[in-house]
């Protein structure tokens, strides 16, 4: 019989994956085994250890039946038993207490938490000015760098790092520009474990450069660097800076400008240009009332009066754009305001202020509280044309330039109106940029294609009277030569529809029910104790100084709010009657809410005790359900007929309430023959008295008349019960 011989690597390895697994689940092998050894004598026998260790522990363990064996022959005693305490020893007591261990990378420069890499003296230098720069801008900004780093932390569980690709996005998101050198620095200093970026280290460093330049005043109160020198304060050792502009501001304007930061501009075509695009903006701005200030303000968050070049350049180009009609301004134009009005103690910001008076200037005067002797002249601006960048002043031109201009001109709005030409769709088609401007041969071409034939001369004319720095303007061009048609404005139409619906209806004249009192009160009274409206709330508040009375017009206002839709004639009917007798103009609005309210009491009562007040029964009747004498007869004669069948026998109610599917007491009139003819009572009555029945019964619901069918069913039943107990 062949024998496997026992190694003792095996048993280890059995007893180093027991070990793993009961540390891993957190089990006491002990307890297993305790619970089948009622003696405590530290022996089981084999099948009780296999039980265990097989059996109760086999899934967690995972041990084959092969190294169950082999674990049982090397802890079995001579008479067979398993030492099941020693197997336990070796398990437990075998395991390495790495609590009590020192740290081996103790010291290590990797473990540090604000470790960085080392770079030349070089780098260190560009690193420095960058880490400069990112906290200027995160100061400036007002930014808090860290919870973007920690949000991406919580969810990595990475202690201190960022990658790469996730350090690029946050700075792309704050609006931090970093170029490819500059990123590449930021990698190369705090890379860590090849792949992450030490945050920690580098936020540590941005805090630093704060304090450091917080501490020395190298910050102004914008948070940007001071641009000058560092350390500028304003204090008793250091004088103050030098103010061009006081005492100047008023006395150095040419055509509105303030020349306050460029008081020696030798060249006069630069004078001339820096006039003429201002002219142009103040042109702009007046056509379309704009407020410069709204184009700049919101850079300006500390109300400083400066702010950079670019955002200055942005401002302008949001204020040319803005308008009914867009404002062009060239980059030289943009350069040359820029340079009017940097700032002399800053060179990389603008006076935006100070741009704001001038071009304010052609509206009104600033500060004229200072200057009351100053004389202010009224701009006439709105009918005079700006010249533009390279046209002619028309005014200097000799006469004989002139007139053969306006000869031009005359024929060319002739041949339009006898022949009905349209040159503003040839100009549109040369004009690809939408500017109102094409050149010179496009010019020419435009005319010769629709047969307008000039001389060249008087071409020459045209284009020194429309031509510019742009191109032929052929929108001035137009509208010298193309007549203008006579026609009336379109909204006159839509002027005089509004007047006659805002106008005040004609008064129709009061009819006989709507100078009736009696009639008037009794609606009101009906409307009151239906819906329960205390009519004195709603009037009260009207009399702000308890005087018992209100106006005319109060009043309307206190009936309309009351719901009672009543006319205006019966609301003049209401003035009337209960004027009040000292003041003609108002109302006695306490007589008239007692008058209502004897709908549901009597006033003085505690003068009469023996007196019952009877409530007021609304009536739903109308001016439709009136009926003369002869229509009584008929309905009488009607009701008699029909009350021989009551409803007992003939059960009329239930088949008109099918026909009510809303159960509100009415149907139509259609409806009402029909339950009629069902029951055989309509063969009782003509169609006389058919109309007459409903007539009397009519109730308008909406916009067409119903039949109260139930009061129709209590007169019957009425008629019936009177004419049975009727002795006679």
């Amino acid at each position: 019989m062949h024998c496997k011989v026992l190694k003792l690597g095996d048993v280890w390895r059995t007893c180093n994956k027991i070990r793993a697994a009961i540390f891993r689940m957190g089990i006491n092998l002990l307890e297993y085994f305790t619970r089948l050894d009622p003696h405590k004598n530290c022996l089981i026998s084999e099948s009780q250890f296999i039980s265990v260790i097989h059996g109760q522990l086999g899934a967690t363990i995972g041990l084959s039946e092969q190294e169950v064996a082999e674990l049982a022959d090397y802890f079995r005693v001579p008479d067979g038993r398993i030492y099941y305490t020693q197997l336990c020893d070796v398990i437990n007591d075998s395991v390495p207490k790495f609590s009590q261990n020192d740290s081996i990378v103790t010291g290590l420069e990797w473990e540090d938490p604000l470790h960085t890499n080392r770079l030349s003296i070089s780098e260190e230098r560009r690193l420095n000015v960058l880490i400069t720069k990112i906290a200027s801008l995160v100061n400036m900004k007002k930014l808090i760098l860290r919870p973007y780093f920690q949000d991406y932390e919580l969810v990595s569980k990475n202690c201190g790092t960022v990658t790469i690709a996730h350090f690029a996005r946050i700075m792309a998101y704050l609006g931090i520009l970093l170029s490819a050198d500059d990123f590449n620095l930021l990698v190369k200093k705090y890379l860590k474990d090849s792949y992450t970026l030490n945050y920690i280290a580098f936020l540590k460093a941005i805090d630093e450069i704060i304090q450091y330049l917080d501490a020395h005043g190298i910050l102004d109160l914008s948070g940007d660097i001071m641009a000058i020198f560092p350390g500028r304060v304003i204090n008793a050792e250091l004088p103050k800076l030098p103010r061009p502009e006081i005492g100047k501001i008023m006395a150095s304007r040419i055509f509105g400008i303030q020349n306050i930061f460029h008081p020696a501009l030798e060249d006069p075509k630069k004078i001339e240009h820096i006039l003429t695009t201002i002219s142009m903006i103040q042109e702009h701005v007046l056509r379309n009332r704009l407020r410069v200030s709204t184009f700049f303000k919101h850079f300006d968050l500390l109300n400083s009066g400066r702010i950079t070049v670019d955002q200055f350049h942005r401002g302008l180009d949001a204020l040319a754009l803005n308008g009914k009609q867009r404002f062009f301004l060239s980059l030289p134009d943009v350069q040359a305001i820029i340079n009017q009005y940097r700032d002399p103690c800053d060179p990389k910001r603008v006076c935006w202020k100070t741009f704001e008076d001038d071009i304010d200037h052609i509206f009104t005067t600033k500060e004229l509280e200072k200057y009351p002797s100053m004389e202010v002249t009224t701009h006439k601006r709105d009918n005079e044309e700006v010249p533009k960048v390279g046209s002619v002043n028309w005014q200097s031109v000799n006469k004989e330039q002139r007139s053969l201009c306006e000869d031009a001109v005359y024929k060319v709005k002739q041949k339009i109106i006898h022949r009905r030409i349209l040159l503003k769709p040839m100009f549109k088609d040369f004009d690809k940029h939408n500017n109102g401007h094409v050149s010179r041969s496009q010019m020419r071409q435009a005319l010769n294609s629709n047969g307008i034939l000039l001389s060249d001369e008087e071409l020459f004319s045209l284009e020194q009277r429309f031509k510019n720095d742009i191109g032929f303007n052929y929108v001035w061009f137009l509208k010298e030569v193309e007549p203008k048609p006579d026609d009336d404005p379109l909204y006159m139409d839509f002027v005089e529809d509004m007047k006659r619906l805002n106008a005040e209806p004609a008064k129709r004249p009061a009819t006989r029910q709507e100078k009736d009192i009696l009639q008037i009160l009794a609606k009101i009274k009906g409307r009151v104790v239906r819906e329960r409206i205390r009519v004195l709330d709603f009037m009260k508040d009207f009399d702000r100084c308890n005087e018992q009375v209100i106006t005319r017009t109060n009043f309307h206002r206190a009936l309309l709010t009351c719901g009672f839709e009543l006319s205006c004639n019966e609301v003049e009917t209401l003035v009337d009657v209960f004027a009040s007798p000292l003041r003609q103009e108002c109302v006695d609005y306490r007589q008239f809410a007692d008058t209502v309210e004897e709908a549901f009491t009597q006033s003085c009562l505690e003068r009469a005790p023996l007196i019952v007040p009877i409530q007021h029964v609304p009536t739903k009747d109308c001016e439709k359900n009136f009926l003369n004498f002869d229509e009584r007869l008929i309905l009488s004669v009607a009701m008699q007929k029909l009350s021989k069948k009551p409803d007992l026998k003939m059960n009329l109610s239930s088949v008109v309430a099918d026909f009510d599917k809303t159960n509100c007491g009415t149907v139509s009139r259609t409806n009402f023959m029909k339950a009629l003819t069902v029951r055989g009572m309509l063969n009782l009555i003509s169609n006389n008295e058919f109309d007459v029945i409903c007539k009397c019964f009519g109730f308008e619901r909406g916009l067409r008349d119903e039949v109260d069918y139930r009061a129709f069913m209590r007169a019957l039943d009425i008629l019936y019960a009177t004419d049975k107990y009727n002795p006679f």
